[in-house]
This record gives C-alpha cells, structure tokens and sequence, in this order.
C-alpha cells in the first residue's frame, strides 16, 4: 500500500514541478522530503496499530483532555502560578516574550488567559484535537455517548473558540441522526433554538461577521502592515477569511493542483505573514486534488464505520470547518486519515464473535470426530 502511495505522491509532484509550477528544484526535493518525515511517520502508525489505531488515538485524546481540565481550572485562579511551573520545567519551545509556556500535558497562554489550550499551541488547536477525538470515539462505539464523550465536550466547551463550538454543533447534530432522530424533528424543534443563540452569542455570527470586516480592511493594507510588523520583528496574522482570499489572489488556478510543500518561500511576503486558514494552506501545498483525495479516503473510513453516507457527509463537514480555522490539515493525526480507511474496522458484536469462534472449533472438531468414525 504505501509503496503504490509513494509511486502516486512522488509521480504527481514531479508532474506539476515541470509543467505547472517551474520552481528551483529544491522545492521539489523538500515536498519527497515531507513524504518521509509525515506521511510515512503516519503510515506506520496505522500499519502497526492496524485496527486499533482509531481506539487509541481517541483513548490518549480523551486522557489527555481529563487531564487538561484541572490544569485550566487552576488557570482561571492563578494564571501566574501555572505560568511558572512551565517555566520551571523549561521545556522548548522557548518563547522569550514571556506569555507562552507549556510542560507537554498542558500549555499556558497569556493571551487566552480564560481559554483552555491544553496540550495543544493554543485553544483552537486544542478544539481541533477535541473534536476528532470525539468524532473517533463515537465512531468506534456505536455513537455511544458515554462518560468519555462527555469528558470530550466539557474540554470543548473550555476553549471558547468558535470553530470548535461550530464543529461540535454539528457532532451533535450528527449524533442526533445517528441515533435515529428524524431530521424534521431537528429542523421544528432545534433549528429555531440554534438560530436563536448564534445570533445572540457574542462569539458566533456576530465575531465571525467581525473577522470578516476586519479581514477585508487587512486585504487592502496588507503590503503596509506586513512592512509594519516585519520591521518589529514579527509576522502579520491573518484571519481565516484574509488568509483565503490572500492565498486565491497570489496562486489563483494553482491550488488546483498546489505549488509545495514550502510555498511560503514562493513568494517572500509570505515569509512576514502567519496564515490561519488550513483548508487554503493545504491546498497552496497540495492542491484541491490533494485535498480531495484527503477527504475521500476519509469518508471511506467513516462510511465504513457508519454504513450511512449521509453520517459520513456529517464527518466531512466537521473536518472542513475545523481547517477553516486551524492549520490543521498537515500534522500527522490528519495524515492518517490516508490510510487509516485501509487498517481500520469496525469492532463485530459480542455474539457475532461468539458464534465465529463456535463456527472456528466446529471446523477444527470435524476432523478429528471424523477420524473417531472411521
């Protein structure tokens, strides 16, 4: 399998390097190179694990969201005192301006001094990991929604970040339909209460329209703010909606088919500017087709699991709006989703499990019951 992966990866790189893109070769050295230091760190993580690769991605997340919880708490009382365990601990990244630290387990955050960020680099990330880990648990439990998916959603619900909360909506609604409510039922009796609280939460429709206002008046000074925060030593972030137009108006029909893996060195501009929008980043590495092809071995492992395209579309969707917001979509939890639908099976019942082994010693017994016979 991973050899007819590489063979694919490798061919269809080497096919836009010399007929769309025409860049150094070291751009295409270093997109052979992400081959082996993701993709393939990916791979054998599935390989080894096979079909338990889902159940412990899901179990270390949840642990690892447990744990996140009294951390936090701590947090909201004395933000200082765990500011100051991770730097006794010391660990790397060092960031010197003395707002960010981290111990592995937890990361603290002065500017998300209310928001939980757990093991992640701040708490959008962190949701990101939430709502897979809760995607992959119910998925793997016959959408049972248990202590550890509640775990799940009070972590979730600790970040504060749009982009989880909207993901976790739709998890919910996914449930809901996996459960065997009807979708008329949803739309009478929780649509109206949804429409209700997005526009009336602050950070809902209200922050998302405020985004994109300021998004579009960074897209016309972007030149002159980039300059600003290059001369200070820093990059210009751009938000979701910015960082999508940005990236269409500087690669156009290339996100076709992407431009590298380092496209950032493409177009030295971009070396003064932190981009925010996964799905457009990703795209500008690999392309719509990279992105396509992502998504469909995705929905083969859901559909797997679901037997329910319309719960598989739901998996999607949640995907998509999570890279929305968060680069996302180049680490290697997200990698596996390339082979995750070849390793991966659904857990057999009990008694279907009970009744193969019956049917194994039958098969084994009639030999020798035979022998007796004769």
């Amino acid at each position: 399998m991973l050899t007819t992966f590489s063979a694919i990866y490798i061919g269809f790189c080497t096919f836009r390097s010399l007929f769309f893109i025409h860049l150094p070769l070291s751009f295409w050295i270093s997109d052979i190179i992400f081959l082996y230091k993701f993709i393939l760190t990916s791979f054998l993580f599935c390989a080894v694990l096979k079909d338990r690769a889902i159940f412990y991605l899901a179990k270390v997340i949840t642990h690892l969201a447990i744990i996140s919880i009294p951390f936090y708490l701590l947090q909201l009382i004395s933000g200082d005192l765990v500011y100051g365990i991770g730097r006794f601990i010391n660990l790397p990244p060092h960031v010197h301006d003395d707002v960010y630290t981290n111990f592995i387990v937890f990361t603290y955050v002065k500017l998300h001094a209310i928001r939980n960020s757990g093991f992640a680099w701040e708490p959008g990330a962190f949701g990101f990991f939430l709502n897979m880990g809760l995607l992959m648990h119910l998925m793997n439990n016959k959408f049972t929604f248990d202590k550890d998916a509640k775990w799940l959603v009070v972590a979730i619900v600790t970040t504060l970040s749009t982009t989880s909360y909207i993901a976790l909506l739709v998890v919910i609604f996914m449930y809901l339909r996996a459960r065997g409510v009807k979708m008329a039922t949803l739309i009478i009796f929780i649509g109206p209460v949804l429409f209700v609280l997005a526009f009336q939460l602050p950070f809902l429709v209200n922050k998302i329209a405020s985004i994109y206002q300021s998004d579009s008046e960074d897209m016309n000074n972007i030149e002159f703010l980039s300059n600003w925060y290059f001369k200070r030593g820093t990059q210009m972030p751009l938000n979701r909606f910015s960082s999508m137009m940005y990236l269409c108006q500087l690669f156009g029909m290339n996100l076709i088919w992407g431009v590298s893996n380092i496209f950032e060195d493409s177009v030295p501009i971009l070396k003064t500017i932190n981009l925010s929008n996964g799905i457009f980043s990703f795209m500008a590495k690999f392309g719509l087709i990279g992105l396509t092809y992502m998504l469909n071995r995705a929905y083969v492992l859901f559909k797997k699991f679901s037997n329910s395209t319309e719960i598989s579309l739901y998996y999607i969707a949640v995907i998509l709006i999570l890279g929305f917001g968060e680069q996302i979509f180049i680490i290697n939890l997200t990698m596996c989703f390339f082979f995750l639908y070849y390793y991966s099976k659904p857990e057999e019942p009990e008694e279907e499990q009970e009744e193969i082994s019956l049917n194994k010693l039958g098969h084994t017994a009639t030999p020798e019951i035979g022998g007796v016979n004769n």
